[in-house]
């Protein structure tokens, strides 16, 4: 679809796809879930080392967006999956790109 430079905090639908130096995270708002796979980001240099996280390539519950621009570390609140009341930030290496795809 459109490539952005930026997904705004307040955004209520759609599918996008987020790539970073280390990873690509897929947001469904219409779920409201965020998936990550790590390894497939946009390093062509490899400076970056990849973490592992808890729940990769999992859908986790996406609670919303506080940051995501292209060139800097996008944040996003989520919840554990186990425990409701579990709340926390993913924050990402720098992003690469970002694109709507649904």
């Amino acid at each position: 679809m459109a490539q952005v430079n930026r997904i705004p905090p307040d955004v209520e639908e759609g599918v996008w796809t987020v790539v970073t130096r280390t990873s690509t995270y897929l947001l469904d708002f219409g779920e409201m879930t965020l998936l990550r796979a790590p390894g497939v980001g946009g390093d062509e240099q490899g400076a970056w080392e990849v973490s592992a996280l808890r729940r990769d390539s999992e859908d986790i519950p996406l609670l919303g967006v506080k940051t995501c621009e292209v060139g800097a570390s996008a944040q996003f609140w989520v919840r554990a999956v186990d425990d409701p009341d579990v709340r926390t930030w993913r924050i990402t290496t720098p992003v690469v790109s970002i694109e709507r795809i649904g």
